[in-house]
């Protein structure tokens, strides 16, 4: 059969069907595939817009479920569960002793933040897959987290200290000590200490990682030094064998040392440069203690020459001579004492030194003293024969006192204990608040001439205090010094360039004490205004003090009354040159005194009067 060109040849109708079923089971299986496909990234999709800002489903801290919280949902839910959470104990360990950490004292918080931080970022720091697989994780199987745990180093720190302080114990070195004058020695002992930071460290870890559990305290081994060996005992025993001699060069004194007392000041520790041997070392504290006391014996205070002075003649005549004073050099005794026990020598001579006297008869020649260069006197005229007494006693004290340039007198220095053994008697005296019979009334008389001397002398005044109240018997008020020794003194300075000889002299038939001063003239002008009162009060009332002891209606007066006053005298010292060396006011307060009488059985006092009856 002949075909038709261009004509198509027909199709069969079997491979036609056949196309269409390929057709239909790729469309089918697209379908099966691209559906679920879809709903599953529409539900992704979705899944993330609805856990954009907050927790995936299934995160837990502490026990709290954080599923779909957001931040400060979880933040309220977290800070709730922090108020119950206790993190798991710790406890401290060395041997079988054991301590149980308190997390308060360990200063253990929660870090809420940074607990949020990590509930948040579990899916959403890592890759697609590995977000959700960390995503699926959680939701089928839950995703415990365990919450961040911070302590405070400082109070872990503080808290090993104390609790571990008992177990520090310090090196033990051998020792030599003395039983019964034989020598001991004791062997050496290493010492301990904990290891803080590295305790610490290990309970920070344990906490920090919610651990718990035991920690093992941590010690490092102090070494000790070898024990003392057997040939350094026989040593020792030879040094200790015999007392240390220190004798005065003099022939005075003699001090020793026994075995028994160096012991005490000896320590024997290890050489460092020679392996076995030891060598002393002193207790120089103690030792010095000793020397100390030593010393006291020793000392010999040196003593001034004294001098009378004639001006008719112009000489100087030597009352007493002046012998030096000796005294231990208390620091070169320990230093001759410590070689002398490195050296293990067994004799040592002491030094003594000589001190020599302020004032010393060779010098005299050069005293310079040729004038009179102040005087000062006051009346005693109606004086009690115990006040007299006291007053030629105390001026006896100054006979031949002279005083070197620059020199400082001192009235209690010279006038020494005011006691009845020295000499003085009973007389009125201030005592307080009152005029009392006491030792040494007078004594006052003599300081305040002394003063009187010196300040219109034109000398600078080092200590002065005032009387209590106006004594009567120095005339006008705030040129007065009282002393009460040791602790109240009158003071001032020999500035006159040359050495100053004090004299006193004492008229009892006129009543009159004086005191002159001889030196070289300095040249000074003196001028000294008159004494300015203020603030004048009046006496208290009379006070009258019933005595069951005086006879019935017998009045005696014991006090009598003074107005008190503010007194203040000007004193202008100017050298042979015309400078001007001192300008100054003194001044002197002085409280009222009241009159006070003592009275028998039987008498009225006046109306006004205080009264203290014996039985009120």
């Amino acid at each position: 059969m002949q075909h038709a060109e261009g004509l198509t040849p027909p199709v069969s109708s079997t491979s036609s069907r056949a196309g269409h079923r390929t057709a239909s089971w790729v469309m089918l299986i697209l379908l099966w595939v691209l559906i679920p496909a879809l709903v599953l990234a529409f539900w992704l999709v979705r899944f993330e817009w609805t856990y954009r800002d907050k927790i995936y489903p299934g995160v837990q801290i502490m026990g709290v479920d954080l599923s779909g919280m957001t931040r400060e949902e979880a933040r309220l839910a977290l800070e709730q569960a922090v108020m119950a959470y206790l993190p798991p104990p710790v406890a401290l360990r060395y041997g079988d002793q054991f301590w149980p950490l308190d997390s308060k004292a360990l200063g253990v918080r929660v870090e809420v933040d940074e607990s949020l931080n990590r509930a948040f970022a579990l899916g959403r720091n890592g890759s697609m897959l590995e977000n959700l697989n960390a995503q699926w994780r959680a939701f089928w199987r839950g995703a415990v987290l365990e919450p961040t745990i911070k302590v405070n180093p400082g109070k872990v720190d503080q808290t090993v200290r104390e609790m571990t302080a008992s177990l520090n114990r310090s090196v033990t070195e051998s020792r030599v000590t003395l039983s019964e004058l034989q020598v001991v020695i004791t062997s050496s002992q290493p010492g301990q200490v904990v290891d803080v930071s590295s305790t610490t460290e290990a309970i920070i870890r344990r906490v920090e990682n919610e651990m718990g559990g035991i920690v093992d305290v941590q010690v490092k081994t102090i070494p000790a030094a070898g024990t003392i060996p057997l040939a350094s005992k026989r040593a020792i025993e030879d040094a200790l064998s015999q007392p240390i001699l220190l004798t005065d060069p003099r022939g005075e004194f003699q001090f020793s040392l026994d075995p028994a007392t160096l012991v005490g000041l000896v320590t024997w520790v290890n050489d460092d440069e020679q392996v076995g041997q030891v060598e002393p070392e002193v207790d120089a504290e103690a030792l010095r203690s000793i020397v100390e006391e030593w010393a006291k014996q020793v000392y010999r205070p040196p003593l001034d020459a004294r001098f009378d002075f004639d001006p008719k003649r112009g000489q100087l005549i030597e009352l007493s001579p002046s012998a030096n004073g000796y005294e231990l050099d208390v620091e070169a005794t320990v230093a001759a004492i410590e070689a002398a026990i490195m050296a293990g020598e067994k004799q040592v001579e002491l030094p003594v030194r000589l001190v020599k006297p302020a004032v010393a008869s060779e010098d005299a020649a050069n005293f310079g003293i040729k004038d009179l260069v102040a005087r000062g006197a006051t009346k005693f005229a109606g004086s009690s024969r115990a006040r007299v007494k006291n007053i030629e006693v105390a001026a006896a004290k100054f006979v031949g006192v002279v005083i070197p340039p620059n020199g400082i007198f001192s009235f209690n220095k010279y006038v020494g204990d005011v006691t009845a053994a020295n000499g003085f008697e009973d007389s009125l005296i201030i005592a307080g608040d009152r005029t009392a019979v006491g030792v040494g009334g007078g004594v006052c008389q003599v300081s305040t001439t002394i003063f009187r001397a010196s300040f219109f002398g034109g000398f600078p005044t080092v200590e002065r205090w005032a009387h209590g109240y106006v004594v009567s018997w120095y005339g006008k008020p705030g040129i007065d010094a009282t002393v009460y020794t040791p602790t109240v003194d009158f003071k001032f300075k020999n500035t006159t360039g040359a050495y100053l000889l004090i004299k006193p002299i004492v008229d009892t038939k006129k009543g009159v004490i004086a005191f002159e001063f001889y030196g070289a003239d300095p040249g000074w002008k003196v001028e000294v205004g008159d004494p300015q009162y203020s603030n004048r009060k009046a006496p208290p009332p009379p006070l009258y003090i019933e005595d069951p002891t005086m006879p019935p209606g017998k009045v005696v007066q014991f006090d009598w009354a003074v107005e008190g006053l503010d007194a203040k005298v000007s004193r202008k010292v100017w050298d042979k040159d015309g400078n001007l060396l001192i300008d100054e006011v003194l001044k002197s307060s002085y409280k009222p005194w009241q009159a006070k009488f003592r009275f028998g059985p039987g008498y009225q006092p006046p109306a006004g009067a205080q009264v203290k009856w014996a039985n009120p």
